[in-house]
């Protein structure tokens, strides 16, 4: 992971089923940190982990990618920057959603990427990545 350090803070990145009919989700979502009231990106979009599952979710059901939030940024001399929160894309789709989440990133040229994602897992709570 460029720019970053083995600490930081693992999170579960969850997906819930609100349909009627159960739904496939394969691989990692793509994530990005968006800062200001317009929700533009800040930096690079989080590295993708490869390899994958096709991973079933029943209705009401949620299945789960792991995050990894580098700590790098709260470390390093860059010109840090404050973030409202995470753009996610689940896999194969064009439509995103966002997380709030406000924390701290370093302004481009140092752009990371300080956010890993792992691929959608079944169960809520897998956040290695």
């Amino acid at each position: 992971m460029g720019n970053a350090d083995m600490q930081g803070a693992h999170r579960p990145l969850q997906f819930t089923n609100i349909g009627k009919a159960a739904c496939e989700l394969t691989g990692a979502p793509g994530v990005s940190y968006v800062a200001g009231n317009d929700g533009h990106q800040v930096g690079s979009a989080a590295q993708r982990i490869i390899g994958h599952q096709q991973v079933v979710i029943q209705p009401n059901a949620t299945a789960s990618a792991g995050l990894f939030l580098s700590s790098a940024p709260q470390k390093s001399n860059c010109t840090q920057m404050k973030v409202r929160g995470i753009r996610v894309y689940p896999p194969d789709s064009y439509q995103a959603a966002f997380v709030p989440m406000q924390g701290i990133t370093c302004k481009p040229p140092q752009n990371g990427p300080f956010l890993r994602v792992g691929p959608i897992l079944p169960g809520p709570n897998n956040d290695g990545v």
